[in-house]
């Protein structure tokens, strides 16, 4: 059964929320202030559609989740009537509520400390009336709607996740699954997005996020992005035993934050592929060494469109180039492909790689590479 963690009542519940809007609103970025009006859009409309007690939102402590959460807040303060906000020229008609919204986490054993301990503090600082849930997703759901029925969560899903397939910024639940509405207000934002809003916002974040870390699972899958590795230092521990005279510790690796990753598309390169790959890391000192791997981390796939390559008038020099670009980042090439100019055959094969490989990379001879999934 889930447990509900009381929380004080604070007046202060909606505190930094028009801060938070005045930035957006007052940044030079055209596109974040698009972004953020589309999502309170979606959120505007999902409290249209439901009752306040049948919506409820899921809360993991990631970035995502995080910018999802002040969004939230924009539409849902504490307050007493309708407040219209205005972002940019446009705006948008926010709900204020005087409580503040059901948010549901799933506590594992295998998380981060520092993504429960920021949960925690999250809940306690913004007073929300979070409820732990200690199965996975799907099991954790049933038993919640059995007490408490939900018509709509609000899921901090972007499109380049790997949960993200078919689905839009309104998607029913699979089937199998308990019924309900996802509401992705966020479906379509990068990871430059997310980050653009946290640093305009100033809004707090998970710490392992300065330490490298770009897209946090569990402690068994997640390890920091290599992209984002600087050069290994010598640290002086005076407490630390060692053979040498000099009383130099082992070098330790040291990374820079995800706000510095520039290829968003390496967002989730520090995610082991499958939970056998940890077996296959070499341990030193309970640390695992991501160099020693012998198998890349990720695979794509190459689609190269084009009539007239398929006719033998050009030849497939993009495809070449982007397989080895991928390769040379540490990708393996599960396939490549050459597909007609139909618009069918391309999404059909675009579905079937989706479905065995992290990414499927199109390009032809007119246009530049561009990432499908």
């Amino acid at each position: 059964m889930p447990r509900v963690v009381a929380l004080d009542c604070e007046k202060k519940a909606g505190r930094g929320v028009m801060e938070i809007l005045n930035a957006v609103e007052g940044c030079s970025d055209k596109r974040l202030r698009t972004k953020c009006k589309q999502a309170l859009y979606v959120i505007d409309r999902t409290l249209a559609l439901y009752k306040f007690e049948e919506v409820a939102f899921s809360f993991n402590g990631g970035k995502d989740s995080t910018v999802l959460l002040h969004l939230l807040r924009a539409a849902c303060v504490a307050g007493e009537a309708k407040r219209t906000i205005h972002i940019g020229a446009e705006e948008s008609t926010c709900l204020e509520l005087g409580k503040s919204i059901r948010t549901i986490y799933f506590e594992s054993p295998s998380a981060f400390p520092e993504i429960d301990s920021f949960t925690y503090e999250t809940a306690r600082v913004y007073n929300l009336e979070m409820e732990i849930l200690r199965q996975d997703f799907k099991s954790g759901l049933s038993a919640l709607f059995k007490t408490k029925p939900i018509k709509a969560v609000f899921l901090g899903t972007r499109i380049g996740d790997p949960n993200a397939v078919g689905q839009e910024q309104f998607a029913p639940s699979s089937a199998g699954w308990p019924p309900f509405m996802r509401v992705n207000p966020i479906l379509n934002w990068s990871y430059r997005d997310v980050w653009e809003f946290l640093l305009v916002c100033k809004v707090p974040y998970c710490k392992l996020y300065d330490q490298g870390y770009t897209s946090i699972g569990s402690v068994h899958d997640t390890l920091p992005n290599e992209a984002l590795s600087v050069e290994s230092h010598f640290e002086q521990d005076k407490s630390a035993h060692n053979d040498t005279a000099s009383g130099v510790a082992p070098l330790k690796e040291t990374y820079r934050p995800a706000y510095l990753l520039r290829d968003g598309r390496l967002e989730r390169a520090g995610r082991l592929k499958r939970e056998k790959n940890c077996k296959n890391e070499v341990s030193s000192n309970g640390v695992l060494d991501l160099h020693a791997r012998t198998e890349p981390l990720f695979s794509a796939s190459v689609l190269v469109v084009g009539d007239e390559i398929l006719r033998g008038e050009v030849e497939d020099q993009s495809g070449v180039l982007l397989s080895k670009e991928l390769r040379a980042i540490g990708w393996s090439i599960r396939h490549r492909a050459i597909l007609a100019n139909d618009i069918d055959s391309i999404s059909e094969e675009v579905e079937q790689r989706s479905n065995n490989s992290d990414i499927v990379s199109c390009t032809s001879t007119t246009f530049q590479p561009c990432n499908l999934y």
